[in-house]
């Protein structure tokens, strides 16, 4: 009897729709009101296993869950979630003699859309140690899956874009040493988004970390926004703050940036912040501050610093600056915003400086010029190229020397 109970939920699973947005017939709602995502955590052996499902809000459960009908629905929702994320395979590895394996979730969901990428560590299905990622993106209304196509009006011109990113920003600073680093053509057929963009991850044998983890490039919105229209289910998400230099010091005068990159703060110990996150790589040098990346896809173009000769521990050093090349917020867009725009928003700064070459390379910037302007605590910086386009923003503990 439960053989045939399963059987059926995968045929319904199977039957619900991949979801294009916009189009014809995906306006129903299939599935009751209240549908949220949650994870369940399992231990098992040697094993933590997260485990993604689709529940009913309690207030909705007696109003909505109490046909026949919503619960075949709600059954066959599960039952999609369990397949394409593994959900069972990884149960049913996690019970052999040895085996060990850390999964963990990372969910967006926001009442109308939910984006599940489960990351899976230590054995796999064959047997080996390894590392994988399964992602599954839905439509909440209908139960339809959401498809990497369905996102962009253009998905060709999107995928170009970003495989341009990828070439320029990610491939041209690997290490020589790295065995699996084929980053192109850039896979489609596992993703997933949230407020702050979109995660394409790559399969372990075609990009992995020095860490042993499966590879990812994160997208931030403003960097794809151009090919996403309003039929889009993420056009809501991918769109741009509206100007405020208001808001944009008080968001800065806290000593970090919005978002994911709120990670860090100027004045954290550095030891906290690599407490959270996986270096990169060994820290580069400035002529004045030690500089460190990080793995976290979300994280391309955010760096800490600290002093180079402070006298204390690396541990127990305070963060004296944190770096962001890529960024779009209230009015302010890396890569885009110029140097009137920033005017306009925040005012004449209270200093400036200009980078020749050598200035340049010194301080890991462009040859160009920075604004600076006094955040609270704070200083941002704001630099842009030699052609006037806003390059990086930096936040400092305190105004360098040598400003005009």
């Amino acid at each position: 009897m439960l053989k045939k109970a399963m059987l059926a939920a995968c045929a319904l699973a199977l039957a619900l729709p991949v979801c294009a947005a916009g189009e014809e017939g995906t306006a129903e709602a299939l599935l009751p009101q209240g549908v949220s995502i949650t994870v369940n955590v399992m231990e098992a052996g040697g094993s933590h296993l997260e485990l993604p499902g689709a529940v009913l809000e309690a207030a909705q459960t007696a109003e909505d869950a109490g046909t026949d009908a919503a619960g075949e629905r709600m059954t066959a929702l599960n039952a999609l979630i369990r397949e394409r994320l593994g959900v069972d395979e990884a149960m049913q590895v996690s019970q052999r003699a040895g085996a060990h394996i850390m999964q963990t979730a990372r969910v967006y969901d926001d009442g109308k859309l939910a984006s599940i990428a489960l990351l899976w560590e230590g054995t796999q299905a064959g047997g080996l140690d390894g590392c994988s990622v399964k992602a599954l993106s839905l439509d909440l209304a209908t139960g339809g899956e959401i498809g990497f196509d369905a996102l962009f009006d253009d998905p060709q011109a999107a995928v170009s874009r970003m495989e341009a990113i990828i070439e320029t920003e990610i491939v041209d600073g690997l290490s020589d040493y790295m065995e699996y680093a084929d980053l192109l053509p850039m896979p489609r057929d596992c993703f997933s988004f949230d407020e702050g963009g979109l995660t394409v991850y790559y399969p372990e044998d075609r990009y992995r970390y020095f860490g042993g983890k499966s590879g990812a490039v994160h997208f931030a919105w403003f960097e794809i926004a151009q090919w996403i229209g309003e039929g889009s289910p993420v056009y809501a998400l991918s769109r741009a703050q509206e100007a405020d230099g208001h808001a944009l010091i008080e968001q800065l005068s806290a000593g970090r940036f919005p978002g994911v990159m709120s990670v860090a703060a100027v004045g954290d110990r550095l030891g906290d912040v690599l407490g959270k996150l996986t270096l990169l790589s060994d820290p580069d040098y400035t002529d004045s501050a030690k500089v460190y990346l990080f793995e976290e896809p979300q994280l391309r173009g955010f760096a800490v610093e600290i002093p180079k000769y402070a006298e204390t521990a690396e541990a127990d050093t305070p963060v004296s600056a944190i770096r962001c090349a890529r960024i779009a917020m209230y009015g302010l867009e890396t890569g885009a915003s110029l140097r009137a725009d920033v005017l306009a928003l925040l005012g004449e700064p209270s200093a400036f400086m200009t980078y020749d070459g050598g200035d340049a390379a010194d301080a890991m910037l462009e040859p160009g010029e920075s604004l600076f302007y006094e955040a609270g605590e704070v200083v941002l910086e704001a630099h842009f190229d030699a052609q006037g386009v806003l390059s990086c923003l930096i936040l400092r503990d305190a105004m360098p020397e040598g400003l005009y």
